[in-house]
């Protein structure tokens, strides 16, 4: 009885043992001598993800050569939370595919990302592992191992900018048509056959439509009496005078308006021009002539020298040089605002051209009035792409991504792929989230305006590439380019730029603060600080949570700003 009773307590222990060796119970107990190293700490988010490197250091004997551990970091933060892929480690005898963990110690580097949210702001960095050791399974305690996400990037503004067509409306127009007198030599009478002439027609046809059009206005006519360049001067300056009162006196009964009255003596600008123009062989040298010599005598006894081409000059240029110039000018009103809105809004039977209904939609109340302004024209103008491209950018402002695709597609087929529809089809990717992409439409677009290298750089800031995204903003002045200096490890350069802001909002005064904490300027912190929550209060809560400022979250002066 004795012999057999020392089996059983043998027997027994064995089994105990071998329950321990299989157990995960150990590795349990002895969590706390596991240790982690975050890189970065405190984690900061890059583009629009939260990378995450963390080295596990486990102790000799720690290990369960039958073990397999599953390993996955937490970000837990304010009612939200995000966890990255798990990894799967495991033993000596484990036969699988997870990294080999020995029973002497050993280390594991692991690497992940996850999506940013705001919510992650204020949050934990927590690991939780599981441990099977054959069925049987543990849950190790969740550890903290880094605490916070610097989420500068995700101050990023939104603005993929797209391209809207430009309209040619304009208020006002001052309208001409010119005609001119042509006059015998040494002489100022009009002859009737100048004034049958087509110029001279149209120009009179022209202002009597002008009188009699209530959207115009005649405003004047303005007469410039000319002689040619050759003779005496004071003969042809009283010649100009009186060619100008004669064209007058010949246009008065027909054109009834306001005369405005000049002359030139000699026109030697138009006869540089004439000769310009001309065939004449030798017109180099009559040219260099006038470049040579300024006084008006002189430049006409080198040129009658030149014997034969002065003949041809006065036989082919001088005769259009003996002119009275005439210009009849009105001034066309367009349509007031009253009357654009409610046209394009289908209230009234008045017709718009197409640059009218592209000028009444920048002018709506609001988008809903806009959006129904480019429809409506549309419809009147079916082939127009510039009125379909509008339409894409309100429906784009408006989110209504569906709309907006096929007006884009719409615009991109009439205009036979114009390059700022190609921007606003990227724009419109992006902001569906489809970087890739957004960036194929933009570099097919590149040329079509500023707009594209623009959000060539919002794609670069959002992917995390901010040196690219430097590049791309080049000299912009805009809160998006401070942003991606400032992100680059450019903060001299960032702070230039947002300090050149046209017209700063909340965030620029909140990056400007961010900028202040890595100069470690506290006034700068506290005055920028200040600025941005009197504009915005929501950038109180974030700087509280903020690990930009972490250096500064018991100065009292911070405290005061943030309370």
């Amino acid at each position: 009885m004795k012999k057999k009773s020392i089996f059983q307590i043998v027997l027994g222990s064995a089994v105990l043992l071998a329950i321990g060796c299989s157990s995960p119970n150990k590795m349990l107990k002895n969590a706390a001598t596991v240790r982690y190293n975050v890189t970065p700490d405190p984690l900061e988010m890059k583009g629009d993800s939260v990378d995450v490197s963390v080295t596990v250091m486990y102790p000799a004997k720690y290990f369960n050569k039958n073990a397999v551990l599953e390993l996955t970091p937490v970000l837990k933060g304010d009612g939200a939370s995000a966890a990255y892929k798990p990894a799967t480690l495991q033993g000596e005898k484990v036969q699988g595919n997870g990294a080999v963990i020995s029973s002497a110690g050993g280390t594991y580097t692991y690497t992940g990302k996850v999506a940013y949210e705001d919510a992650l702001l204020a949050s934990d960095l927590m690991v939780n592992s599981k441990v099977t050791v054959k069925k049987k399974s543990v849950d190790l305690p969740a550890v903290k191992i880094a605490e916070g996400v610097i989420a500068t990037a995700a101050l990023l503004q939104d603005d993929a900018l797209p391209i809207v067509s430009e309209n040619q409306f304009k208020r006002s127009e001052v309208l001409t048509s010119e005609s001119e007198i042509v006059f015998q030599i040494n002489n100022a009478s009009v002859q009737s056959k100048e004034l049958s002439k087509q110029g001279i027609k149209d120009m009179k046809t022209f202002a009597k439509n002008a009188t009699a059009d209530t959207t115009m206005s005649l405003k004047g006519v303005s007469i410039i009496g000319y002689a040619s360049p050759d003779g005496p001067e004071d003969g042809n300056e009283s010649l100009a005078k009186n060619r100008q009162a004669a064209a007058e006196k010949a246009l008065k009964g027909s054109i009834k308006a306001e005369y405005e009255a000049n002359y030139t003596a000699e026109d030697w600008d138009g006869f540089r021009q004439l000769m310009e123009s001309s065939s004449i062989g030798d017109k180099d040298a009559i040219l260099n002539i006038l470049s040579q010599y300024s006084d008006p005598v002189v430049r006409e006894a080198e040129i009658k020298k030149m014997g034969v081409v002065y003949k041809e000059i006065a036989n082919s240029i001088l005769p259009q040089l003996r002119r009275s110039k005439i210009v009849v000018s009105a001034e066309k009103v367009g349509k007031s605002d009253d009357v654009l809105l409610s046209a394009g809004l289908g209230k009234s039977d008045v017709k718009l051209t197409e640059d009218e209904y592209l000028f009444a939609a920048t002018i709506a109340e609001n988008a809903d009035d806009a959006e129904k302004i480019l429809k409506n024209g549309t419809t009147a103008y079916s082939d127009s792409w510039k009125i379909v491209n509008n339409l894409g950018c309100v429906q784009l402002e408006a989110n209504k991504f569906e709309d907006a695709q096929a007006s884009f597609a719409r615009a991109d087929e009439l205009s036979e792929g114009d390059k700022a529809v190609k921007n606003n089809l990227g724009a419109l990717a992006v902001k569906q989230g489809d970087l890739a992409k957004g960036y194929e439409y933009f570099e097919v677009a590149q040329g079509a305006g500023s707009e594209v290298k623009y959000n060539m750089g919002t794609v670069k800031v959002k992917e995390g590439d901010y040196p690219t995204a430097v590049e791309m903003f080049g000299s912009n002045k805009t809160f998006n380019a401070a942003l991606a200096k400032l992100l680059a490890g450019d903060v001299d350069g960032a702070l230039s730029t947002v300090n050149d802001v046209e017209n700063p909002d909340a965030s620029c005064d909140y990056l400007k603060a961010v900028i202040g904490a890595r100069q470690k300027n506290i006034d700068m912190i506290v005055t920028n600080l200040k600025s941005a929550i009197d504009k915005d209060s929501s950038f109180r809560d974030r700087a509280k949570k903020d690990l930009e400022f972490r250096d500064f979250a018991e100065d009292s002066n911070f405290e005061a700003v943030v309370k």
